[in-house]
């Protein structure tokens, strides 16, 4: 397929991403915050769970949730559910676009590890697979009633499973299978534990008979596990554009600690409300660890940032030259690019010097580039940038 189509591809399917992805999300979050918000009627209907008042467009809105309603009541049922179906299709489509198909610098980095495109790709396929089945095992056993250490069973996974790929692919594939991994559990959910507990429900009611409450439970605890993995996936979402987290020698670990913040920032939304104590610490340490990892990750993976001598723009020059100007050019002669990504071009000494900051965050501060080092860049080569940026990019 031509590097043209698969652009395009890859703007049209991430765009129709995007828009059902929103409406999944602003549902998940709507429901789990009608749940923490009902308040119980004296003297309704005993089947009552809640009822809550909201106001919005110019009008009031009276929302009161039922574990049964006899079917005579229901004109007309609405469901949500393709909205996570359609955000999981089109972002397995979007994995196989810009992954699969984009070419190996996206999958594969020779410092990490020495394996095939088609190794990559196996390992990927496996990690979403094996995820989402390793999950599906452990929350329909028996031991699902032990709902806070199964939770921390499946987040020492996740940790295993973010090291492991780090150590095989490249930092940004890395980031993106967890992702992705996490997106299809988010889905399978839905589609094999939420839905078909509430099909149950639906038809026990036509039948007269009130619904068992440990369908309703399960289909609860599976839309808060949901609700809770949404920040760590749409970080992963946007995270592939900022090499200071991918790029980096621990990314596996900046990943976990912010999947930790996106987590806390999810828990003190859940629970402040309802007078959780805890909640404000909570939030308190998301947005330190957030600053400390801000902070961390400042500092240039290549160690020295001086050579112990002047660099001149003509030596800067010739890094780039043999190791960058492949793709970012004019007129790149790389295999997987047609035009320079991003619009970087790195054809004059204007454009290099211009160009210096974004040079030392993707190949000094972070090995983001050259993607996948294809061109074999040094350390010592990364070294000697950073030295001449840091001595002011000079171009005498």
């Amino acid at each position: 397929m031509s590097a043209g189509i698969l652009e395009w591809a890859n703007l049209f399917v991430r765009w129709f991403h995007v828009i059902v992805g929103i409406g999944w999300i602003g549902t998940s979050f709507f429901f789990i915050y009608l749940d923490a918000h009902l308040t119980a009627t004296l003297g309704g209907n005993k089947h009552s769970a809640g009822k809550i008042w909201l106001i919005h467009s110019g009008g009031y809105y009276e929302v009161e949730k039922l574990k049964y309603v006899p079917p005579a009541k229901i004109p007309e049922l609405h469901w949500y559910k393709w909205e996570a179906y359609l955000t999981g299709l089109s972002g397995i489509t979007l994995l196989f676009i810009v992954y699969y198909l984009g070419g190996s610098g996206f999958m594969i980095d020779p410092a990490v590890a020495d394996i095939s495109q088609g190794e990559a790709i196996g390992i990927g396929v496996l990690t979403l697979t094996g995820g989402f089945t390793i999950y599906e095992l452990i929350w329909r056993s028996p031991l699902n009633r032990f709902e806070g250490l199964m939770n921390l069973v499946c987040f020492g996974l996740l940790i295993a499973i973010a090291w492991g790929l780090a150590h095989v692919l490249s930092g940004r594939a890395a980031y993106m299978h967890v992702g992705a991994m996490m997106g299809i559990i988010m889905v399978a959910n839905v589609l094999f534990v939420i839905q078909p507990g509430q099909r149950r429900m639906v038809r026990a009611n036509a039948a007269g008979q009130v619904p068992d409450p440990a369908w309703g439970n399960a289909a609860k605890q599976r839309s808060l596990h949901n609700n809770y993995m949404t920040l760590p996936v749409v970080f992963v979402m946007i995270g592939n554009h900022f090499p200071n987290t991918y790029g980096q020698k621990w990314n596996w670990v900046i990943l976990i600690a912010l999947f930790l913040v996106g987590a806390g920032v999810r828990y003190f939304l859940n629970t402040f409300d309802r007078g959780g104590k805890a909640a404000p610490y909570v939030l308190a340490g998301a947005v330190i660890g957030a600053l400390a990892l801000a902070l961390i990750t400042s500092v240039p993976m290549s160690g020295a940032t001086t050579t112990g001598e002047r660099v001149s723009f003509n030596q800067a020059d010739a890094v780039i030259a043999h190791r960058c100007v492949q793709c970012h050019s004019a007129r790149p002669t790389d295999d997987m690019f047609r035009e320079a990504p991003n619009g970087v071009k790195f054809d004059t000494g204007q454009e290099i010097t211009g160009l210096a900051a974004k040079i030392k965050l993707m190949a000094v501060d972070t090995n983001a580039m050259p993607l996948g080092n294809k061109t074999g860049m040094t350390a010592k080569e990364r070294t000697l940038l950073g030295a001449w940026i840091a001595e002011g990019a000079p171009r005498d």
